[in-house]
């Protein structure tokens, strides 16, 4: 003998409470990421400062990208900045750059996030260790809890917003003594991590 179907309306109406709680904040969640997936804006900046606008479009934000090409965008986003603020551009520096690759890699693979490691080695001496000449300075970011995280435009562009809208990583951006950079960024789709690393020196 068939049996009787409930209707969808019976059926809501008898769940509970805790799960129609649970659905419109899984809902929530997914309508603030797909804000975040489709628009992109930097803001105003503020009353002192101004950051400019994103130079990524929805086409060009989400598809993977090589580490070259996001240090690439990362010196483009800083300079950007930088001369909006009626600064000199800063210039790539190889060596910066693979002191702050190892950085963002070291932290990931030992579970911590700082600018002194574990052993104590400050951003300097992690620079002085490849070859550098002079002091170091240093901006790091960590993203969380972003499971399928991948290497894209949209997280150079989001990092170097966070760093802006920071009032100490901001006057390190901003830093009129600075001439060189350079730029690591490492993820872990499965863990759902990032870590990124902008290095300043002056020559």
């Amino acid at each position: 003998m068939r049996q009787p179907r409930r209707s969808p309306n019976r059926f809501l109406s008898r769940m509970a409470p805790g799960r129609w709680l649970a659905i419109v904040m899984i809902i929530g969640i997914l309508i603030g990421q797909s804000r975040d997936f489709f628009l992109f804006d930097n803001g105003a900046g503020g009353p002192d400062w101004k950051i400019g606008q994103p130079k990524i479009i929805l086409w060009t934000a989400h598809q993977g990208r090589s580490l070259a090409e996001s240090r690439a965008l990362a010196l483009q986003l800083v300079n950007r900045d930088r001369r909006l603020n009626g600064l000199k551009p800063l210039a790539e520096d190889p060596v910066l750059a693979e002191a702050a690759q190892r950085h963002a890699q070291d932290m990931l693979d030992r579970h911590y996030y700082d600018h002194v490691t574990p052993e104590g080695k400050t951003p300097s001496d992690r620079f002085a260790a490849l070859g550098g000449k002079g002091g170091a300075g240093e901006n790091i970011m960590k993203m969380e809890g972003a499971a399928g995280v991948i290497l894209n435009f949209q997280l150079i562009e989001k990092n170097q917003k966070g760093w802006m809208y920071s009032p100490g990583h901001r006057e390190n951006l901003l830093l009129p003594d600075y001439t060189h950079f350079g730029y690591g960024i490492v993820v872990d789709p499965l863990a759902g991590k990032a870590y990124a690393v902008q290095n300043f020196t002056v020559r």
